[in-house]
């Protein structure tokens, strides 16, 4: 007996490139000393992919905790602010590096809303995981809301591309 339906290969995910600043060190187009990194959604999660360059060594060709970090906070960063729909700031995060990340990988920069506190705090989590599928870190955060009236320079700052998800209300243009 043939089934009524035959089954259906699942879809493959969507990435939806997310918008990007002119200053910020891990995206900023403008940002001579940054990475220029794109980040996206995919399946409701935040991905950034990179390649831990040499220039960001700390020592004997390992990467530098501190960029880790940086990279960490840029992606949860944008799952807070896709769950809040509005801009957002670290209020704390915590890093636990798990393996030495050698130079030259290529790896990427994955987070996740996990919940929400009275519509204030918005709880995070995230981790860098080569292409071998090595977790390199893992992270977790807690991120608030910018007040009103104190975002005026992100709409400024942010470089607006038809490619890109549509965050438009959420940085007021």
């Amino acid at each position: 007996m043939v089934p009524p339906h035959p089954p259906q290969e699942p879809s493959p995910s969507r990435r939806i490139p997310l918008p990007w600043s002119r200053s910020c060190f891990v995206c900023g187009e403008a940002n001579p000393h940054g990475l220029r990194a794109r980040s996206f959604m995919v399946d409701g999660r935040v991905e950034l992919p990179f390649t831990a360059e040499e220039r960001f060594v700390g020592w004997n060709g390992v990467i530098h905790g501190g960029f880790i970090a940086t990279v960490l906070d840029e992606v949860m960063t944008w799952s807070a602010i896709l769950g809040a729909e509005k801009p957002c700031f670290a209020a704390e995060f915590t890093v636990r590096l798990l393996h030495p990340l050698p130079s030259q990988t290529r790896c990427t920069a994955v987070s996740e809303l996990v919940g929400t506190r009275r519509k204030k705090v918005l709880d995070t989590r995230a981790w860098v995981q080569g292409e071998d599928g090595t977790v390199y870190a893992r992270a977790t955060g807690r991120y608030m809301p910018v007040p009103p009236g104190h975002d005026h320079h992100l709409r400024e700052d942010f470089v607006r591309d038809e490619s890109c998800l549509d965050v438009g209300g959420i940085f007021g243009s």
